[in-house]
């Protein structure tokens, strides 16, 4: 039998042979097969994955690229509103009648009392401007500073850079930073943002100039909750050559040497965003020009960190294409049955593996149970699609939010505009702000109720005059109307005229329904819908006017904008409602806050909001400045809440007057008149216990007045206020009473006790005794020595 095996495996039978060579001929053959149908089906796929992911990365990364140069535009935007605003509270100040008196003197001392309100000044300057290292008046005439911690000092205090840059430029101001510690990279160190405004005091030359100095740090606490990224840097390059920095990243190199740096500073582009690759990682770079001070926003943020939330997309693809090459596989292998055994292992691993889809029925065979996966996939998209249909008014109010506040392409905002549905087919874009005035104090309820009402009644009023645009809610809780309205031969003025119409209507219907006030402000009309952002911007805007046209109007930015006047400061209202407070008079007072109000919204009728809100908080720190004055320990403890805080959020000056009338005036004053008069009492006291203890020499009334810190006139009044007696007529009846004592316990001869009591004379004292006790010294001593012998028998 082992002979004939061997025989046999060694080929001896022809037909053996013939099933051998069949087996290891054709079965490879037909495995071969079968992998190259594999591979011809995966190359598409593969192809197909990794172009879409390579898509999805470029959108994905350009889409990131966006939000993150928006991010950097805000804090731009920022910091550059907080420079113009600094400039606002400056230019506020410079007009100032002080400030001419103060530097057309030849010698700063000759006027104490212009020196005081010149400090007070700078003091209500340091108050109002945040983070600020120091306020500085430079008198050029005479070299000298003025600052209120140090008072009138060399101008050499200043750093020699900056006097060096006054004597350069010619303009009204000016930007300049400098670097405090002089290190020996740009960055390293603290740097001083300094801003010079020279005072319009002379037409001839400039007399002096206010300078500010802030600390970098300022700057960057605009930003430094903003969202960059767990290790994102920012960065400003100013024209100076310095680098400001929040330190706290090193992304990029410390100096100018760095190639990011470098191409900013050399770059003429107002905005630019790349991806660099910098000690091999991959950065995405965002460089922004402010047009406000030419400062250089760059913004570094690793690649890896931005799409580290996106990586999913990645992992997807992946899966995805490796399902379909599985697919591929099990279809080609699935041809040859020997092999259907793989299929089954994929189904118990799909069994095992259940992702939380329904469970098919037991009885199911492989192919089955794949059309149960379908289906249910299918029955999931079905749940999705109606909870994106649920969710539709949000996101389409979440949109139009964005679309008339953020930056988006042309092609962004048509697409989506016809995907939400919205009709805008006119050329033209309006914006309005709808405010529902007098809202503060109604309950969470009743202000959406009123908003509610409002939007329903904008919607109603579109659809009656056939109007396209969009009516929802900001997020500053106003109710924002998109117009689109006009076609190509419009003219200018009867686009502005049908946007005004509509807020008239709108204002009329929603006063006569709602029973409430509103106020509308009203943007310019511009072409494209790239403008619209900036028609809201001007809307919001015109609302800010209410601080000088009141509420429940309608306000266009074009009638609002300031002409060419001189800011004017009423200072003499100031100075008469200080002396109001300082005396106590409420009735003053109030007419003056009135008088003050009145000369200040009739000189900027037409000219700023701001300088009418920053003249408030001006009257404000000058009132709060005398109350310390007069109680330091008490008065900065008056008030429980901020009232600047509150001041800002008063959007007419109407308000801020009743405010002022009603609340921070009277409880100032009844403050100085209670601590006044407790105060009087205390020096009463003081008065009465030197009496009692000097009653036996000759005391006058200047002599006491002296004591007391007061005039005459102010004393004599006082005295008689507390004691109900004259002066003399106290002092007179005190020596009396002490006379009593005498003659009552001691052996003293009547002379001695006059002599004491420093009458020049006896018979003087006599008289006086008996005017005021009725009887004579004797009378009196004999009468009570009688008393006592009774009383002790």
């Amino acid at each position: 039998m082992n002979t004939a095996f061997n025989t046999l495996s060694k080929g001896g039978d022809p037909m053996l042979t013939r099933w051998r060579q069949q087996i290891w001929t054709h079965g490879p053959v037909r495995m071969k097969v079968i992998i190259a149908a594999c591979l011809l089906a995966v190359v598409p796929i593969a192809i197909l994955g990794t172009t879409t992911y390579l898509l999805a990365s470029h959108s994905l990364f350009k889409e990131i690229g966006s939000a993150n140069r928006e991010t950097v535009k805000q804090v731009q935007e920022r910091i550059d509103d907080k420079l113009v605003n600094l400039d606002k509270v400056v230019l506020q100040h410079a007009f100032n009648p002080v400030f001419k008196e103060f530097l057309s003197s030849s010698n700063p001392y000759e006027d104490p009392e212009r020196f005081k309100s010149v400090m007070a000044i700078l003091t209500s300057m340091e108050g109002l401007i945040n983070d600020t290292d120091g306020v500085y008046l430079y008198m050029t005439a005479q070299n000298l500073i003025v600052n209120p911690s140090q008072g009138i000092a060399e101008a050499s205090r200043l750093h020699r850079s900056v006097l060096d840059e006054i004597k350069k430029h010619n303009e009204p101001f000016f930007w300049m930073d400098r670097i405090r510690s002089e290190p020996s990279v740009p960055r390293g160190g603290t740097h001083v943002v300094t801003f010079v405004r020279r005072l319009p005091v002379s037409i001839d030359k400039p007399l002096g100039y206010l300078i500010i100095e802030l600390n970098d740090r300022a700057l960057f606490d605009v930003f430094s909750h903003m969202q960059f990224g767990k290790s994102g840097e920012m960065l400003i390059v100013t024209p100076t050559g310095n680098i400001l920095s929040d330190w706290n990243k090193h992304l990029l190199k410390p100096d100018f040497n760095d190639p990011v740096i470098y191409r900013m500073s050399t770059s003429n582009a107002s905005e630019e965003m790349y991806s660099a690759t910098i000690d091999k990682q991959e950065l995405l770079i965002n460089y922004l020009k402010s047009d406000y001070n030419g400062w250089r926003y760059v913004s570094a943020v690793p690649v890896k960190e931005l799409t580290s939330s996106i990586e999913w997309i990645k992992n997807a693809t992946l899966a995805i294409s490796v399902l379909l090459v599985l697919i591929s596989i099990i279809a080609a292998i699935t041809l040859s049955g020997s092999f259907l055994r793989v299929l089954h292992g994929i189904i118990d691993l799909v069994r095992k593996k259940n992702t939380g889809l329904p469970l098919p029925q037991a009885n199911m065979d492989e192919f089955g149970l794949l059309r149960h996966y379908m289906e249910s996939l299918h029955s999931a998209k079905r749940d999705l699609e109606q909870q994106l249909l649920e969710s539709m008014p949000l996101l389409r109010a979440n949109f139009l939010q964005k679309l008339i506040s953020d930056s988006m392409t042309k092609e962004e905002m048509e697409e989506k505009i016809r995907y939400y549905g919205i009709e805008m087919p006119a050329p033209f874009y309006t914006v309005l702000y709808v405010e529902l005035d007098h809202m503060r104090g109604q309950t969470e309820q009743d202000v959406q109720l009123f908003t509610y009402a409002a939007m329903n009644i904008a919607k109603e009023l579109f659809v009656l005059r056939g109007a396209y645009g969009a009516v929802f809610q900001t997020q500053t809780d106003h109710i924002a109307l998109l117009f689109n309205h006009g076609d190509e031969h419009t003219s200018t003025n009867e686009l502005k005229a049908s946007a005004f119409n509509l807020a008239e209507e709108l204002h009329r219907v929603m006063q006569s329904l709602l029973h409430i006030t509103v106020t509308i402000g009203i943007g310019h009309c511009y072409r494209g819908m790239e403008q619209i952002k900036l028609s809201r911007k001007e809307a919001q805007e015109a609302l800010q006017y209410q601080m000088i046209q009141g509420c429940g109007k309608v306000i266009y930015i074009g009638s609002m904008l300031p002409k060419s006047s001189a800011y004017e400061y009423p200072i003499e209202q100031e100075q008469f409602i200080l002396t109001g407070v300082k005396l106590g008079h409420l009735d003053q007072v109030c007419q003056q806050v009135d008088e003050f109000a009145a000369r200040l919204t009739d000189s900027q009728r037409t000219g700023n909001y701001d300088h009418v809100q920053q003249a408030f908080v001006q009257l404000i720190a000058a009132s709060l400045k005398t109350l310390f004055e007069l109680d330091p320990e008490e008065g900065p403890k008056l008030y429980h809440y901020n009232v600047y805080q509150r001041l800002g959020r008063m959007k007419t000056s109407e308000a801020i007057v009743k405010w002022l009338k009603e609340e921070i005036y009277p409880t100032l004053l009844h403050h100085i008149i209670q601590r006044r008069s407790l105060r009087q009492r205390d020096t009463m006291e003081k008065v009465l216990d030197y009496i009692h203890q000097h009653y036996e020499e000759d005391l006058s009334q200047p002599q006491l007045a002296d004591l007391a810190s007061m005039p005459a006139s102010q004393f004599s009044h006082l005295f008689k206020v507390e004691t109900g007696m004259t002066f003399t007529d106290y002092i007179i009846a005190y020596r009396m009473e002490k006379a009593k004592e005498w003659l009552r316990g001691t052996d003293l001869k009547v002379a001695e006790i006059a002599d004491r009591l420093s009458y020049n004379n006896p018979q003087n004292f006599i008289r006086g005794f008996k005017r005021l006790c009725g009887m004579t010294p004797g009378e009196y001593r004999t009468r009570n020595t009688l008393k006592n012998q009774v009383e002790t028998e």
